[in-house]
Formats: C-alpha cells, sequence, structure tokens
C-alpha cells in the first residue's frame, strides 16, 4: 500500500471516528496537463466541509508530502480557511502545528493523524457550534476577506460578494494563490518558523509579512507575550524536524558544508575540463601559427563546473545525513523526499551538461591563425568558427578601447576590415597584447595589408 492509499484509508478511520459519512477522496490536479499532485479527502458537516490534504508534489521543493487541513463554508464555497484560521476564533490561544511536512511513512502519517484526530474530536463539534450564531459567522467572513485583499493589495471582494463567484477564473486562481500561500506559510513562512522553535525569528517575519490572518496577529501578541514554541507538540516537531535541514541545508554551518563539498570537487571537475580543452586546442589547431583566448578560456573552467559540483555535494551529503541519525531520541528520522532527490538529480545532470557544452563553446571562441588565413567566431556560445582568407582583408588595426557613455576605456584587441568592408572584433586573451598578434602576422606583408592604430572600432566603420 503506498502513501496515497494508506492516506485515504486513515481519512475513512476518521470519518468513522467523527460519526459522519465515508469521505470523498480523490486526486488533486495541477496544470494544463492536468498531473497529479497529491489527493483529498472531502468531509461534509452541517454548515461546512473539512478538505484534507495530502500533498505529495507541492508548489515548491519545501512543501511535499505535506499534510494540510482546510476549511470551506456552506455559504460561500468559494472562500478557504485553513486549520489556522478557524482556530483564531475557536481555540485562540492554541498555537500547535497542524500541518505536517516531509511525511514519508506509514508509521509517521499514523502519529499525525493521531494530532488531527484528537483536534478534529473537539474542534469540529465546536465549530458546528459556532457557526449556528449568525454574528460569529460573519465575523469569520469578514476577516478572511480582509486578509485576502491585504494579501493582494487590492478589493478582491466587494460589498460582501466574491467578484463572479465560481465562475470568475481570475478570481478562483487568486483564491488558490491564497491557499497555496497560507500552506506556504505553514511551512517555510513566519508561521514555520515558529513551529521549528525560532520564535524571534517567527516574529520579525511574521511582522514584515504580506500574508497576514487573525491567527498570525494572535501568534505575534503570544510571541510578544512572551509565549514560545514550546506549546508545539512532539509529534507535530518530529513531522517538520528535517524540513528546515532540507530546505536551508541545515543553515549557515550546512552551507559552509556544501561549499566546501562542492570546491572539493570542482577542483578535479576543473583540471578535467582544463585538460579536455588543452587537448582538444591542441588537436584542433595543430597547424595553426597561434590562437587567442585560450588562458581566458581556462580560467572558465571552474564556472562551468560549478554547477555539477554543487549537485553533487548536495547528493553525497544528502546520502551520508540519511545514513546516520540526526536525533537518536526522536520518533521518525524521514528521509529526504524522492522528488528532492530527483531534483538533485536533475540539478547535476544539468550542470555536467553545461560544463560540457561551455568547455566544448569555448574552443571555438578562440581566434586562430594560420598562414593563409584565420577562424574566428563572434557568437556568444559559439560551436563553430567563421573562415576568413588573408586576400580578402585590407586592414588590421590595433583597437585602443572603446567609449561607453562618453568615457574612453582603454581595452586593446585586434579588428580586421575586408576589401567589402566588413569589420570582423578578434577579442583576444588578456595574455596576448594587440600588439603582440600584429607582430605574428608575418603575412600581411605578404598580402599587401595595411597595419595600423585606431581610438575605438567605429573608427573602421
Amino acid at each position: 500500500m503506498d502513501l496515497q492509499q494508506y492516506f485515504a484509508t486513515q481519512c475513512r478511520a476518521t470519518s468513522v471516528l467523527l460519526r459522519t459519512g465515508s469521505p470523498s477522496i480523490k486526486a488533486t490536479l495541477h496544470g494544463r496537463r492536468r498531473e497529479k499532485t497529491g489527493t483529498v479527502a472531502s468531509f461534509g458537516f452541517d454548515g461546512f466541509n473539512l478538505d484534507l490534504f495530502y500533498i505529495e508534489r507541492g508548489r515548491a521543493a519545501y512543501a511535499q508530502q505535506t499534510i494540510w487541513l482546510s476549511f470551506t463554508l456552506d455559504c460561500d464555497t468559494t472562500l478557504p480557511y485553513s486549520v489556522y484560521d478557524i482556530l483564531s476564533f475557536i481555540e485562540p490561544d492554541n498555537f500547535n502545528c497542524y500541518t505536517f511536512t516531509y511525511v514519508d511513512s506509514q508509521e509517521l502519517m499514523k502519529d499525525c493523524f493521531g494530532e488531527i484526530n484528537t483536534l478534529l474530536e473537539r474542534l469540529v463539534p465546536t465549530l458546528s457550534e459556532f457557526l449556528m450564531d449568525g454574528i460569529n459567522k460573519n465575523r469569520l467572513i469578514d476577516a478572511q476577506r480582509k486578509a485576502i485583499n491585504r494579501y493582494f493589495g487590492d478589493s478582491v471582494i466587494e460589498s460582501g460578494e466574491m467578484l463572479g463567484a465560481a465562475a470568475d477564473n481570475i478570481i478562483n486562481m487568486m483564491l488558490r494563490n491564497f491557499h497555496e500561500a497560507q500552506i506556504e506559510c505553514a511551512v517555510i513562512g513566519g508561521q514555520g518558523l515558529f513551529y521549528e522553535g525560532k520564535d524571534e525569528k517567527a516574529l520579525k517575519r511574521l511582522k514584515k509579512s504580506k500574508y497576514r490572518t487573525a491567527y498570525h496577529d494572535n501568534l505575534v501578541a503570544f510571541i510578544e507575550n512572551g509565549g514560545t514554541s514550546d506549546c508545539v507538540t512532539p509529534i507535530a516537531k518530529t513531522a517538520s524536524a528535517h524540513k528546515g535541514a532540507a530546505r536551508h541545508g541545515q543553515g549557515v554551518t550546512g552551507a559552509l558544508r556544501i561549499l566546501g563539498v562542492a570546491l572539493a570537487i570542482d577542483i578535479p571537475v576543473t583540471a578535467f575540463l582544463a585538460g579536455f580543452f588543452y587537448i582538444a586546442c591542441a588537436v584542433m589547431f595543430k597547424d595553426s601559427l597561434f590562437y587567442t583566448g585560450f588562458y581566458e578560456n581556462v580560467f572558465l573552467m571552474p564556472f562551468f563546473g560549478s554547477l555539477f559540483s554543487v549537485g553533487m555535494a548536495i547528493q553525497l551529503l544528502n546520502r551520508k545525513a540519511e545514513e546516520k541519525k540526526t536525533d537518536k531520541n526522536a520518533v521518525h528520522s524521514p528521509k529526504a523526499p524522492e522528488i528532492l532527490k530527483s531534483f538533485y538529480k536533475y540539478l547535476t545532470i544539468a550542470g555536467e551538461c553545461l560544463a560540457l557544452f561551455g568547455c566544448f563553446s569555448s574552443i571555438f571562441s578562440t581566434a586562430v591563425f594560420y598562414e593563409d588565413g584565420f577562424r574566428y567566431s563572434q557568437e556568444d556560445f559559439p560551436l563553430s568558427h567563421q573562415e576568413c582568407k588573408y586576400d580578402v582583408v585590407d586592414t588590421i588595426a590595433l583597437v585602443e578601447g572603446y567609449v561607453e557613455n562618453d568615457k574612453f576605456y582603454e581595452q586593446k584587441h585586434v579588428a580586421v576590415v575586408t576589401d567589402i568592408g566588413t569589420v570582423i572584433d578578434l577579442y583576444n586573451s588578456t595574455f596576448l597584447s594587440g600588439e603582440d598578434i600584429i607582430k605574428s602576422l608575418v603575412p600581411a606583408e605578404e598580402y599587401d595589408i595595411e597595419i595600423k592604430t585606431v581610438k575605438t572600432i567605429e573608427e573602421l566603420k
């Protein structure tokens, strides 16, 4: 039984506990291709509906394998409420975590449902009673509308009615965005920082956050009055204990570890790419008099190999972390989600392709000089050379620099003018000056080519 099926089984057990009908369980779909992103179980109650999500693939890497509770009222099924929006009115002093992230085993999911069921057993009857009072219901709706309008910075809702209701695709899209923002805030926003035990950071983030609800106002007041995240239950902490490490790479220390391993990997990768570049140039340009840009391109090799090195470093550190328990006292030690492993794998593959492509294109970015002509490329990412014979060259000029914003900058290089007026700008390595190139062009006298010096290349055009 996979986790989606196990989630459905747990939801059916919850419906028995709450004495409601069997929930409607279906896949959640996203995008034009309608790709499956998870499962949602919908429970119907008098006056409201409860949606229990298992988000297998969220909008970003940090929202994977997440259990999330959401509500809608019968009077307006388009307006989403998180469980925290409900708690801000029903249990305003309850700041426990009910968003369980990286739930990657049946054992952990079962423990999470234990927390959920304990909450819902007391919350569902209280919410039903709360909504029977029209004043309470209007307070809840007004608070949510204010939060939505604050999030989008505009009046999305007018005169108490949803613009266009469910038929308005734009409004529905904005509400979906708001719903996803609720999840992200609970996972990585100020609310998520509070659940991770970072009370002061959570307070600063919540005060600056564009997404702010009545629950967050209560949470800010709670922290300012000396409240701490010690109220969060052990299971809730366990379920999200590794999301911070996976998201932040275990903070500054983790980032430095990744950097150190990446540098260690980048050294042999750079040596390999530089060797490949040197051998390729030696073989491809063996009959040339000389070629420019070699040393500049060699210095680019660490950059070309960097993405590959970072991807490899993350993979190695994750593998090492999974082999070793980070907390022997923890009930669970969830591994990184498979989608994150795939992301790092494809990051490494992309880095390898970029490294090889960059190295290969650098070979053709050089200007190669022969006895009867030269080859060059003026493309940003060249994959081939163009050839120019000396018998069509009218002038070879040493260009001293360029003008930008009425200011002259010295940057000596060589430009060639053909007999039909075409100007070819040859950017050369800083280790070989323009004067050295011109001195090396022995065929210039043989072909009666004019040699001159100009201030900027515009003088040749």
